[in-house]
């Protein structure tokens, strides 16, 4: 296989599930709005990653998201799971928590086991008691990690709003050239299926949007083959715009900014 033919990705995050602890309105994984929450299973974690690394050879750097990925009981076991592929992960494998969990041993020792682990400790003030005994806890074991505050964060943004937004194709591309997330390539990975963005893979779950096969890779379905998936996300690697585009504003120079992790009434 030529360099041209390879595929590196830039991000890729593993939603390994549904369930969180807070119930952020302006949550960019749209957490408190699903009709359903899952976890997804170790077995379909394994099966997911090796058809992702069939038809990708690289990705500089893979997160592990959720909702809050500490509260899925096999969290330490999926780390395992990603760290056989820590050869084809460039750069760094990154855990985002919240701070409302405190780390157990066994999670600082799984934490401890590559270098190329990052800790994202976010601390919500009020919500996230653990945040700064966890980060000091990082540190303390020599562990990569960075506590966001709202001093550091870079400020959330409103993507709730699904309605058309640019109804042809220049309006649809002008505003992925815009948006940090398409430029970026910050793929996402829910349910066992690839998409290029979280508010797509949300909008294509809960058939908000009209969408189509071509618009995302499902990486558990055994009747799409490698092949066939690498041309899909060849495409989509190269595409200007996707469906998802044109009902959102995405992340911009533009965007306004709100505080972090203002709750919905429980």
């Amino acid at each position: 296989m030529s360099d041209s033919e390879k595929i590196n990705l830039l991000s890729t995050s593993i939603m390994i599930t549904e369930f969180c602890d807070l119930k952020c309105k302006l949550c960019l994984a749209y957490i408190p709005y699903y009709k359903e929450h899952k976890h997804m299973e170790v077995e379909e974690i394994k099966k997911m990653l090796e058809k992702f690394f069939k038809i990708v050879n690289t990705v500089d750097k893979m997160s592990i998201t959720g909702g809050e990925p500490l509260l899925h009981p096999d969290f330490c076991t999926i780390l395992d799971e990603i760290l056989k592929y820590a050869n084809r992960i460039n750069k760094e494998i990154i855990v985002i928590t919240n701070g409302t969990i405190e780390f157990t041993d066994r999670i600082i020792n799984s934490l401890k086991k590559d270098s190329k682990i990052k800790v994202i400790v976010n601390n919500y003030e009020e919500y996230s008691i653990y945040a700064k005994a966890n980060y000091e806890n990082l540190l303390k074991h020599h562990i990569n990690a960075i506590l966001y505050t709202e001093d550091n964060r870079y400020g959330w943004i409103d993507c709730r709003d699904h309605s058309l937004k640019h109804i042809n194709v220049d309006a649809r591309e002008k505003q992925a050239s815009q948006c940090a997330f398409f430029c970026g390539k910050k793929y996402v990975i829910k349910r066992g299926k690839l998409h290029t963005c979280t508010r797509s893979a949300y909008r294509i779950q809960e058939n908000i949007i009209p969408y189509s096969k071509v618009d995302y890779i499902d990486l558990l379905d055994d009747s799409q083959g490698v092949e066939q998936s690498k041309k899909i996300l060849n495409n989509l690697l190269n595409a200007k715009s996707t469906t998802s585009c044109a009902y959102c504003d995405g992340l911009t120079e533009q965007s306004i900014k709100y505080k972090a992790a203002e709750q919905l009434e429980r």
